[in-house]
């Protein structure tokens, strides 16, 4: 885990070589290519060492454009003040196999994966997301609980909760379903430790987070493997 956290900001300690950088980027690639997920590597503002960008490069990754928000909200602001939204809308926290399994595909198709790709990924972590002892909620929403169309995860960590994976399917947006789970998410981390609540915004999404609170505190650059031919 200390070695895959090194792919969300790329703080490796000073004084390493860039050979031994190099090795930590092969060690993360060969874990993903054993899993056979897509993935990106983070770069926050102040990377360490800073010409990671071109060791990445030199290790097959390309520069991933456009840079994404990060975004900060206060944790305890009036939640009574949310905006709001269509009150038929059903919203519930995730509590058996088959709300992963509908999360799963929610996440494959709004986030535009490939045939074949990411089928599994929230059953693949079952106890993370379904035990009340995991720093993990997630939450679906959609017209009826047969039916869900959106999703959306707060999970605390290093004393602040952090909002993950907020997808809803496109056929569905622009119907409150993004706002029912964002305002469930914010109760829920209400309840957590800390003063601010984090996400990494879409350019699509920041104009809602924005309705809810949400401050841009600095873009991420990404890096990714190409696809292969």
């Amino acid at each position: 885990m200390p070695l895959l956290n090194l792919a969300l900001g790329c703080n490796f300690p000073v004084g390493m070589s860039d050979e031994e950088v190099g090795g930590e980027v092969e060690t993360v690639k060969r874990f993903f290519a054993e899993r056979n997920v897509p993935w990106y590597w983070w770069m926050n503002t102040e990377p360490s060492p800073k010409h990671i960008g071109q060791i990445l490069k030199k290790h097959g990754l390309e520069y991933d454009a456009p840079p994404l928000p990060a975004m900060l909200a206060p944790l305890k602001q009036d939640l009574a003040a949310l905006p709001k939204y269509d009150e038929s809308i059903r919203v519930w926290r995730a509590g058996s196999i088959s709300d992963l399994q509908a999360a799963s595909r929610i996440r494959r198709i709004a986030f535009g994966f490939k045939e074949g790709e990411a089928l599994t990924y929230f059953e693949d972590m079952a106890q993370d997301w379904l035990s009340d002892e995991s720093p993990a909620r997630l939450y679906l929403a959609g017209s009826s609980e047969s039916d869900p169309v959106s999703i959306g995860a707060v999970i605390q960590g290093a004393g602040i909760p952090g909002i993950y994976v907020m997808a809803t399917l496109p056929e569905h947006h622009r119907k409150g379903f993004g706002k029912a789970i964002l305002t469930a998410l914010l109760h829920e981390a209400a309840n957590m430790e800390g003063d601010l609540v984090a996400l990494t915004a879409s350019e699509a999404g920041a104009g809602l987070y924005a309705q809810f609170g949400f401050m841009h505190l600095f873009d991420f650059d990404f890096y990714s493997m190409p696809d292969e031919v």
